[in-house]
Order: C-alpha cells, then structure tokens, then sequence
C-alpha cells in the first residue's frame, strides 16, 4: 500500500542494548515512565527554545521534527534521558543513544504581563505547536471531597481567580502575536454544579469571541455534565467547537473503583447520556471523551471507543503516566505494554476512517495521542 500523507513517515529507534520503538512507541514511553532532564540542556536551550524548568509552562519536546511530547515528570526509575551529544539534545535509553530530538521555537509570550500585571504563565499556557490553553479554572470538589479520580495529577491544583478581561489579553497576544496560535482549550476541575461551570464558560466563550472571533479559533471545552441537558444548548450558543464529558474509563465496574466521585456524585450514565444528547443535537465530532490508556484491559477501552464511534463521538486515548502515583494505585492499572498501546492506536484509527471522525486541534498534543493518530490514521489502519 503507498501512503502519501507525509505524517505516514513512522521511523523506529534502537538503543544500542536491544531497546527498540517506532514514533509513538516512544511518546507514550515517554509519558509513562517520564524523562530525567540534565541542567546543561536547559542552561543550553531555554534561550532559544521554549523550554523551561517551571512545571507551569508545560515544556515539550519534538520527535521527528514532527511530534511533539510532554518533558513528563519523572522520577530515578525512568531509562529515559534528556542530554546532550556533540551539541544536540537527545534521547538515552539507559544510557544509551536514541535519537535526536528540537524543541518549539521560543516565543516571548512568557514574558508579558497583563495590565494588572499577572505574569501570563498565571493564566495559560501554550501547549504544542499552536493550543493556547487555560487550565484549571476552578478547583475539582469531587477531589476536595477526597473521591478524586486515582490517576489524576492536577484535581488539588487551581490557577489563581483572575478576570475575564485579563484572560482576553492572554488571548489577543497569542492570537494576533506570537506564537499564533490555531485553538483553544479551557479545563477545570468537576464540581457538583455543572450549570455553574457553563455560565462561567459561556461568559468567557463571549469574551473570546468579542476579541478574536471564535471563528479564528476553535474552543473545546473540558465540562462536568449537567443535570439538565438544556444548559449544554448555552455553550453551542455561545460558539464552543465542542465538549468533551470525559469518562476516563469505560468498564464500569473499574470506573466505580477508580473515579468513585464521578460514579456517584456524577454518574457514568449521565456522563454517557450527555455525550448522546450532544452529538444527536449538534452532530459528529460536537462531542468528545477521553479514555486514559494503560488503566482498564485493552478489550473494554476499544469497546468504549467503538460504541461512541458509532453515534459520532470522537475518543481518544490519553496515555497514563506514573509520577507521583503511589505503588498501591499503579497495582490497580494494566502493566505498561507497546502492544496494549499499538492496539489502541490501530483501533482509534480505524474508527477515525471508518466514521470520519475528526479529533480537535491541529498538529500534535503533548500529552495526548489523538492528533498523532488522526494525521496517522492510513498507515496506522493497516497495521
């Protein structure tokens, strides 16, 4: 079969000790287990690459010039290391040479500050090439109420409160400045009052629109789903691009062990029941959901997927990653393994082909493998 998508270019890497991975092979690797990073690569690079020690900017590698991947935290049982080799950045496998690796172009958007002076990394961060996202706009109570999701890194964290007007310049910059960017994430945590969340959404969906245009940058919204469905109507309103009411796992049983809060203060059906009436009303692709890869049996996260496939719901799997989860939690998941996760690319893209099925965003996510299946999907189809 001849793939003309340059994106099918799918390069494998061998250490010298055996270890070997093809492209997304090594993100999720790297996600999962994290990468040590040596001080010479940031006392090297942060000057001219957007590169930081500071877990608020989200600093991201590139692989192949073409994926980019979170600088996950790690901790000493990682084999993966950010050094330097005859003045590149690479990749060790225990100690062993990789590959090379870029970094995105800096940008001076980290060193503005909004009239108040909030430092912009206060209120949002770049992630990727081209997503602007503002994150943790309120705190999750189902955590709070000590019910959080077991894998879940950021349910205690919050930004601190800051205005709408000052998240509209963070916006206006990164748009209409630099670095340009294509898209727009806003998340939080989940709360026992889903309508609170759209009204502040909507109130922010409004201001963006007001000073860029929603049509210059589609929006997906993060959202605990409402009890009553009608208040999902204020969001497509306002213009959102679409939702995700992210189930996270999709067997039941190990949805009720894993996200406790969300089994019973939320529900699962309800979550499923919102994500329905999303793409009945408004159609493919409106609706979305991620599942975090590595935590349920491979079998019941591809039965998920196919299931909200077939009504025009795009999935996708989030890889989990280990720091800072106890020993006990990780007891819980599934065992790290290439092969669980080359079945998961391989099903998501078959299901992105065989219902047209497009994933937000543009080029790749740092986190996330939606993207880098979706420009893959051809030749990851016919594995």
């Amino acid at each position: 079969m001849t793939f003309n998508n340059k994106y099918d270019d799918m390069p494998v890497y061998q250490a010298n000790g055996g270890a070997k991975f093809d492209l997304l092979d090594l993100k999720v690797s790297l996600l999962h287990y994290g990468i040590q990073v040596d001080d010479a690569v940031y006392e090297v690079f942060e000057r001219k690459a957007r590169l930081s020690k500071s877990p608020f900017r989200c600093s991201s590698l590139i692989l192949n010039e073409q994926m980019s991947c979170l600088i996950a935290k790690t901790d000493s049982k990682t084999p993966f290391r950010l050094t330097i080799r005859d003045s590149k950045p690479v990749i060790t496998h225990n100690g062993d040479f990789l590959t090379e690796v870029s970094f995105h172009a800096k940008t001076p958007f980290y060193d503005q500050k909004t009239s108040n002076g909030t430092p912009f990394d206060n209120l949002a961060v770049i992630q990727g090439e081209d997503a602007l996202t503002i994150a943790c706009l309120w705190r999750c109570e189902i955590t709070q109420s000590g019910n959080a999701c077991a894998f879940c890194h950021t349910g205690n964290y919050v930004y601190p409160y800051q205005s709408v007007s000052e998240m509209m310049e963070v916006v206006r910059y990164a748009v209409e400045e630099s670095p340009r960017v294509k898209t727009l994430k806003l998340t939080a945590g989940s709360t026992y009052n889903p309508a609170d969340e759209i009204d502040r959404y909507v109130e922010i969906l409004n201001a963006v629109n007001d000073t860029v245009g929603l049509d210059k940058l589609p929006t997906l919204i993060y959202l605990t789903p409402p009890a009553d469905f009608k208040h999902i109507d204020r969001l497509f309103d306002a213009g959102v691009s679409c939702i995700a009411c992210d189930l996270d796992i999709w067997n039941e049983k190990l949805f009720n062990k894993i996200c406790p809060g969300k089994a019973e203060i939320t529900t699962r059906q309800r979550y499923l029941d919102a994500l329905y009436y999303i793409a009945a009303r408004y159609g493919k692709n409106r609706a979305g959901c991620i599942f975090v890869a590595g935590v349920e049996p491979v079998e019941s996260l591809i039965e998920g997927q196919n299931v909200l496939a077939e009504r025009g719901i795009v999935s996708w799997p989030s890889p989990l990653m280990r720091f800072g989860l106890q020993e006990k939690v990780l007891a819980e998941m599934q065992p790290f393994s290439l092969d669980y996760y080359r079945t998961v690319r391989k099903e998501t893209a078959r299901l992105f082909k065989k219902y047209n099925l497009t994933p937000p965003g543009t080029t790749s996510s740092d986190s996330c493998l939606h993207r880098d299946i979706w420009l893959r999907r051809d030749v990851l189809a016919a594995e």
